[in-house]
Protein backbone atom coordinates (compact mmCIF):
# COMPACT_ATOMS: atom_id res chain seq x y z
CA UNK A 1 0.00 0.00 0.00
CA UNK A 2 1.47 3.29 -1.29
CA UNK A 3 -0.47 6.31 -0.17
CA UNK A 4 -0.48 9.46 -1.64
CA UNK A 5 -1.07 12.39 0.71
CA UNK A 6 0.52 15.14 -1.93
CA UNK A 7 -2.45 17.41 -2.04
CA UNK A 8 -2.34 17.22 2.01
CA UNK A 9 -1.39 20.51 3.25
CA UNK A 10 -1.53 20.84 7.33
CA UNK A 11 1.22 19.61 8.97
CA UNK A 12 -0.81 17.78 11.79
CA UNK A 13 -2.55 15.66 9.25
CA UNK A 14 0.82 14.74 7.64
CA UNK A 15 2.09 13.69 10.90
CA UNK A 16 -0.75 11.88 11.90
CA UNK A 17 -0.93 10.18 8.58
CA UNK A 18 2.89 9.22 8.53
CA UNK A 19 2.20 7.74 12.35
CA UNK A 20 -0.72 5.72 10.81
CA UNK A 21 1.45 4.10 7.85
CA UNK A 22 4.28 3.14 9.97
CA UNK A 23 1.93 1.28 12.31
CA UNK A 24 -0.13 -0.15 9.63
CA UNK A 25 3.71 -1.23 7.46
CA UNK A 26 2.43 0.92 4.11
CA UNK A 27 4.96 0.31 1.23
CA UNK A 28 5.89 4.38 1.50
CA UNK A 29 3.89 7.50 2.32
CA UNK A 30 4.50 10.44 -0.39
CA UNK A 31 3.87 14.11 0.94
CA UNK A 32 3.82 17.39 -0.84
CA UNK A 33 7.31 18.36 0.67
CA UNK A 34 10.14 16.39 2.63
CA UNK A 35 11.00 19.44 5.03
CA UNK A 36 7.94 18.86 6.82
CA UNK A 37 9.92 16.35 8.70
CA UNK A 38 11.89 19.43 10.42
CA UNK A 39 8.14 20.90 11.61
CA UNK A 40 8.03 20.64 15.22
CA UNK A 41 4.33 19.78 15.48
CA UNK A 42 4.73 16.88 13.10
CA UNK A 43 7.40 15.60 15.09
CA UNK A 44 5.83 16.03 18.31
CA UNK A 45 2.40 14.03 16.34
CA UNK A 46 4.67 11.58 14.74
CA UNK A 47 6.45 10.22 17.36
CA UNK A 48 9.69 9.24 15.28
CA UNK A 49 7.51 7.24 12.75
CA UNK A 50 9.29 9.45 9.56
CA UNK A 51 12.54 7.13 10.61
CA UNK A 52 10.68 3.82 10.03
CA UNK A 53 7.97 5.32 7.37
CA UNK A 54 10.02 5.43 3.83
CA UNK A 55 8.29 9.08 2.65
CA UNK A 56 9.09 9.95 -0.49
CA UNK A 57 8.20 13.34 -2.27
CA UNK A 58 5.99 14.99 -5.19
CA UNK A 59 4.40 18.05 -5.37
CA UNK A 60 0.62 18.17 -6.53
CA UNK A 61 1.64 19.21 -9.47
CA UNK A 62 3.80 15.50 -10.39
CA UNK A 63 0.44 13.44 -8.48
CA UNK A 64 -0.43 12.49 -12.22
CA UNK A 65 2.92 11.38 -12.89
CA UNK A 66 3.64 9.59 -10.07
CA UNK A 67 -0.01 8.06 -10.34
CA UNK A 68 0.66 7.06 -14.04
CA UNK A 69 4.18 5.15 -13.00
CA UNK A 70 2.93 3.09 -10.44
CA UNK A 71 -0.03 1.81 -12.49
CA UNK A 72 2.82 0.62 -14.83
CA UNK A 73 3.97 -0.96 -11.81
CA UNK A 74 0.75 -2.79 -11.65
CA UNK A 75 -1.02 -0.76 -8.63
CA UNK A 76 -4.41 -0.23 -8.73
CA UNK A 77 -4.98 3.62 -7.70
CA UNK A 78 -7.51 4.65 -5.61
CA UNK A 79 -8.98 8.20 -4.32
CA UNK A 80 -10.82 8.33 -1.26
CA UNK A 81 -13.56 10.74 -2.66
CA UNK A 82 -17.46 10.55 -2.47
CA UNK A 83 -18.68 10.52 -6.57
CA UNK A 84 -21.69 9.31 -8.18
CA UNK A 85 -19.68 5.90 -8.87
CA UNK A 86 -17.55 5.72 -5.69
CA UNK A 87 -18.02 2.15 -4.02
CA UNK A 88 -18.20 2.12 -0.11
CA UNK A 89 -15.64 1.03 1.74
CA UNK A 90 -18.04 -2.20 3.24
CA UNK A 91 -17.92 -3.30 -0.42
CA UNK A 92 -15.11 -2.61 -2.13
CA UNK A 93 -12.29 -5.96 -1.96
CA UNK A 94 -8.87 -4.34 -1.91
CA UNK A 95 -6.23 -6.18 -4.36
CA UNK A 96 -2.54 -5.99 -3.12
CA UNK A 97 -1.04 -3.38 -4.83
CA UNK A 98 -3.01 -0.18 -4.33
CA UNK A 99 -1.96 3.28 -4.21
CA UNK A 100 -4.35 5.57 -2.04
CA UNK A 101 -4.79 9.07 -3.15
CA UNK A 102 -6.35 11.44 -0.72
CA UNK A 103 -7.85 14.75 -1.19
CA UNK A 104 -7.22 17.88 -0.47
CA UNK A 105 -9.00 19.58 3.22
CA UNK A 106 -12.01 20.77 1.68
CA UNK A 107 -12.02 20.45 -1.90
CA UNK A 108 -11.00 16.46 -2.00
CA UNK A 109 -9.86 15.29 -5.26
CA UNK A 110 -9.39 17.45 -7.79
CA UNK A 111 -11.22 16.32 -10.98
CA UNK A 112 -7.89 16.15 -13.42
CA UNK A 113 -6.89 13.41 -10.68
CA UNK A 114 -10.09 11.86 -10.52
CA UNK A 115 -10.70 11.21 -13.94
CA UNK A 116 -7.13 9.11 -13.82
CA UNK A 117 -8.16 6.56 -10.42
CA UNK A 118 -9.33 2.86 -10.91
CA UNK A 119 -11.82 3.53 -8.62
CA UNK A 120 -13.26 6.20 -5.47
CA UNK A 121 -14.17 4.78 -2.20
CA UNK A 122 -15.62 6.23 0.24
CA UNK A 123 -17.00 5.84 4.20
CA UNK A 124 -20.49 5.20 5.06
CA UNK A 125 -21.58 8.88 6.45
CA UNK A 126 -24.99 8.92 8.70
CA UNK A 127 -24.36 12.78 10.68
CA UNK A 128 -24.90 16.06 9.26
CA UNK A 129 -21.51 16.84 8.08
CA UNK A 130 -20.03 16.35 5.00
CA UNK A 131 -16.70 14.67 5.70
CA UNK A 132 -14.20 13.10 7.77
CA UNK A 133 -10.70 14.78 8.26
CA UNK A 134 -8.49 13.59 5.63
CA UNK A 135 -6.29 11.85 7.94
CA UNK A 136 -9.20 9.99 9.79
CA UNK A 137 -10.44 8.77 6.41
CA UNK A 138 -6.69 7.78 5.17
CA UNK A 139 -6.74 5.72 8.60
CA UNK A 140 -9.86 4.50 7.90
CA UNK A 141 -8.88 2.94 4.32
CA UNK A 142 -5.66 1.89 5.74
CA UNK A 143 -7.14 0.28 8.31
CA UNK A 144 -9.41 -1.53 6.25
CA UNK A 145 -6.92 -2.44 3.63
CA UNK A 146 -4.73 -4.03 6.33
CA UNK A 147 -7.48 -6.09 7.70
CA UNK A 148 -8.80 -7.23 4.22
CA UNK A 149 -5.06 -8.39 3.53
CA UNK A 150 -4.82 -10.31 7.09
CA UNK A 151 -7.72 -12.26 6.16
CA UNK A 152 -6.18 -12.94 3.03
CA UNK A 153 -2.88 -14.30 4.51
CA UNK A 154 -4.89 -16.58 7.29
CA UNK A 155 -7.39 -18.42 4.09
Amino acid sequence: LVVVASLVDKVPNLAGLTRTCEIFNCECLVVPDLSVKEDKRFKGISVTADKWMPLMQAKEAEVLGLLSLYRKRGYTIIAVEQTARSLSITNFKFPEKVVLLLGKEKEGVPVGLLNSVDQCIEIPQFGVIRSLNVHVSGALLIWEYTRQMMQKNVS
